[in-house]
């Protein structure tokens, strides 16, 4: 891609800190010339386009200072490097499949997105930054079509019917196990956020290939205990919790 200067957006250290530590600040700096016109948002040596369909200035400037998936990305950093194929479910937009790929550098990486909207944001982004990833349409699940709500902000669509609202639409997704998943694929390093399903598919009979996994919990759908259930089945299956921010959890399989 051909980049014109003027037409991308670089937010400053200090900017970018604030950004992401005081939620509200976006807003105005949404706001700012620059962020209200630029094409493009530089934010890891990726470069994200501004697209008003997925889109508001707002979360363009959330993008830009690091704050989307700013937990998993930063767990991710430190313990994925190239020598993993990294497995990811929940990929949305691409937005932090793109700077995880750009800052571990996998040896291969490939996405599942349940939300059949996104997938031309997330082929055009790798596209546009050169970044070797595949995207499937796909959700993790039992294998079977399943129903999927797609909300207007896609980053609260999931498997769960929305209670009192009704900008959702209602489709049939195609699913596919984890089994299969490392079966076909062999990953070493799983990256996930599914808002919630995870109590329900992240689940294996052998995870065989997988040293690292990298997931953010929700217990806010299943409670505390679920939580504490999940912990206790990965723990089962020989990992051990590694790292823990905010509700994003790393567990590591040692040997």
């Amino acid at each position: 891609m051909s980049e014109d200067s003027t037409q991308i957006y670089t937010m400053s250290a200090m900017l970018g800190w604030c950004a992401r530590t005081f939620a509200g600040t976006r807003k105005t700096i949404a706001s700012f010339k620059k962020p209200r016109t630029a094409s493009w948002c530089r934010c890891d040596g990726v470069l994200f386009p501004f697209d008003a369909r997925f889109m508001d200035r707002k979360r363009f400037v959330a993008i830009a200072c690091g704050a989307i998936e700013e937990d998993e990305i930063a767990i991710a950093a430190k313990v994925i490097d190239s020598n993993d194929v990294i497995v990811e479910f929940g990929a949305g937009m691409g937005i932090a499949a793109a700077r995880v790929n750009r800052l571990c550098t996998p040896k291969q990486h490939i996405c599942f997105e349940a939300n059949p909207h996104l997938g031309a944001y997330s082929k055009a982004l790798f596209a546009a930054n050169e970044l070797d990833i595949t995207y499937e349409t796909v959700g993790l699940g039992n294998g079977k079509t399943l129903s999927f709500y797609a909300l207007d902000d896609y980053i609260l669509s999931s498997f769960e019917k929305p209670e009192g609202r009704d900008d959702f639409q209602k489709i049939s997704i195609p699913t596919i196990t984890l089994d299969t998943v490392i079966k076909q694929h062999r990953p070493t390093a799983i990256f996930c956020d599914i808002e919630g399903a995870e109590a329900d598919y992240f689940t294996s009979e052998n995870f065989d290939s997988v040293q690292k996994i990298v997931i953010e919990l929700h217990p806010h759908i299943y409670g505390r205990d679920g939580a504490d259930r999940f912990i206790a089945m990965l723990t089962q299956a020989g990992f051990r919790l590694a790292i823990t921010q905010s509700e994003t959890y790393c567990f590591l399989k040692d040997g």
